[in-house]
Order: structure tokens, then sequence, then C-alpha cells
């Protein structure tokens, strides 16, 4: 999606093309535990000057022309669904404006596709692609990024994304919970299943399970790895939270997509299915019968466009 240059966009935009390396400061840790496990980071993108508030705003403005932004206030529990704080909202600007008090939330999405901010977002997706290495650059779909902008004391429900994650925190302080995506007393298949058949708010919290989770302090200049279904929830400190959500669609979370969904009309008709890598030929069984019904749809839906939101790196040699 590209978004048109507003002689607005930036007040200093002569720092969005700045190419420092963002995650100088790292080994291989992000090699070793790139979708396994999650883990703590440090990064340089709370020095840019680029992700100060009146640029936020500016960003916020040109994003919304192209229905890229989510935002709620309110109050939220940590198992509240998405659509909490969306009725009777505040306008955009309004919850910006007035994000010191008003208990708000607001995503700016499609970043990535931004001409003030695309460079040093694009540098970053790529030099995170460059430490974890061909396993990720091989099984890559597209990139994506969403900037978070939330109030003092703001939750994040709790929830699972399909994506590979790294959340780096620029301005603000937040806690941040991450659970073992391998637990299925935690999520369970039925979950997964609700979720990749389109129920955002698929995954369910267990309070009682609060102190399972690996808890990470995020200040300025620190990240987080979030492996692709692990369930998460944030709450923020006493200051505006700033952060920046890097994402990585993956084929091999497609695949497993693709089954859950199967898994979900099975179970529809009182089948207690497999769930996926159970086995390999019942796998195989379910993407087929899943390419056949896609087929159809697009045969009488016709064909479909892509979305645009996401961004492929260039190839290398």
């Amino acid at each position: 999606m590209a978004l048109e240059t507003d002689p607005k966009a930036a007040r200093i935009d002569d720092h969005s093309t700045k190419t420092v390396d963002p995650l100088s400061r790292n080994g291989d840790m992000f090699a070793s535990g790139t979708g396994r496990n999650s883990f703590l980071f440090r990064h340089s993108l709370s020095d840019h000057p680029l992700f100060d508030l009146p640029n936020l705003t500016l960003l916020a403005e040109r994003l919304a022309r192209h229905d890229a932004v989510y935002w709620s206030a309110g109050p939220i529990g940590v198992s509240d669904r998405w659509e909490t704080g969306t009725e009777g909202r505040p306008p955009l600007m309004t919850a910006l404006e007035d994000i010191h008090h008003g208990n708000a939330l607001v995503m700016l999405r499609s970043v990535v596709h931004d001409p003030i901010f695309a460079p040093v977002i694009r540098h970053t997706l790529e030099r995170i692609i460059d430490l974890t290495g061909p396993t990720l650059r091989d099984d890559l779909i597209g990139a994506r990024a969403t900037i978070l902008i939330a109030s003092p004391h703001r939750i994040t429900a709790y929830h699972i994304d399909s994506d590979l994650n790294f959340l780096m925190q620029i301005s603000g302080k937040k806690l941040f919970r991450v659970y073992d995506r391998t637990d299925g007393t935690l999520i369970t298949n039925e979950e997964l299943e609700r979720y990749f058949g389109g129920d955002a708010n698929g995954a369910v919290y267990r309070k009682e399970r609060l102190n399972d989770a690996d808890a990470y302090f995020l200040d300025a200049g620190l990240g987080v790895h979030v492996p692709p279904m692990s369930p998460h929830w944030a709450q923020n400190g006493d200051d505006v939270s700033i952060a920046v959500s890097f994402n990585f669609d993956l084929h091999s979370i497609e695949r497993v997509a693709r089954i859950h969904k199967v898994n979900r009309r099975l179970r529809n008709l009182g089948w207690r299915p497999r769930p996926p890598g159970a086995g390999r030929v019942a796998d195989r069984a379910k993407l087929a019968l899943y390419r056949l019904y896609t087929a159809k749809r697009r045969w009488n839906k016709g064909p479909e466009g892509p979305d645009g939101s996401a961004w492929q790196p260039p190839l290398r040699p």
C-alpha cells in the first residue's frame, strides 16, 4: 500500500533515512532463539527522533486516510475482547491528544509502506532477518510493522498472534507477559481453531495461570521476541508507552493455520481431529482439502488480489 507524501509528514524528515544498525548489541540470540522461545534483547530505535509523539500524530493522520489505524479507549481488562472500547470512543486525533489521560490504545498499521517511516522500518526488518539467518528468510512470506501508542497503565488484553513478533519499546515502561505456546493446558487446539477460523479473541485467559508466564519489564531500548501463537498480554507503567512491533508471516505457520481451519470444520461435524503435526498423512490430506475448498471459493468469487499490508525484503544473491 503506497501512502501519499504530506508536506507536514515529519517535523524532522532528515532523520527518516538514518541507517544506524538498531540491533548491533545482540549476538547469536536471534539465530538460536527465534521462533522457539521468548527472549529479551536490546535495540537503539529508542534513540531515533522520528518516533516522538508529534511525528506519530502526523503519521496517524496519513494512515487514517487508508483505514490503517485501530484505536480504543476506556477501561480494559486482561480477558476483554479486542472490540472492547471501540464503541463510543473519541475521534482518533482526540484520543492521541488525550493519550496521557484517556486510557487509550492506538495502533498504527502498514507503517512499512509510509514514505517517511519506511526507510528505518524496512532497515530494521532486514537486520532482524540477517541476524536470524536463512531459517527465517527461507520461510518468509512477508514482513510488517505496527506502532503502538498507549496511555499510562493501559492494559493490552491477552491474545495470540500467528506471526513472528519482535516488540521494541521506544519510550515508557511496560510489564509484558509471554506464555508457553507448547503448553496444551494454556492454549488448546480448540482455541487455535477458533483463532485461525477468524476469531481474534480465540485464546482464553486463565487468571489462575498468571505466574506461569515469562515476565519482561520493558524500558526504552529493550525488546522482547514473541514466537507465533504464544499467548501474551501487557500493562503499561506510569508514562505513555510507545513501541514498535515487527512482524513476519511464515509459510510454515500458514500451513499450520490451514490445518486448524480444516480441523475446525471437522470438529463442527462431530469429529475429533488430530492437531497439526500429529500425523504426516493426515496433515497432507487436510492441506489438500483446504486447497480444494479455497479453489472452489476463488472460482465462485473471482480472483482476490493481495491486501498490500506486507512487504517483502529484497532477494539476496
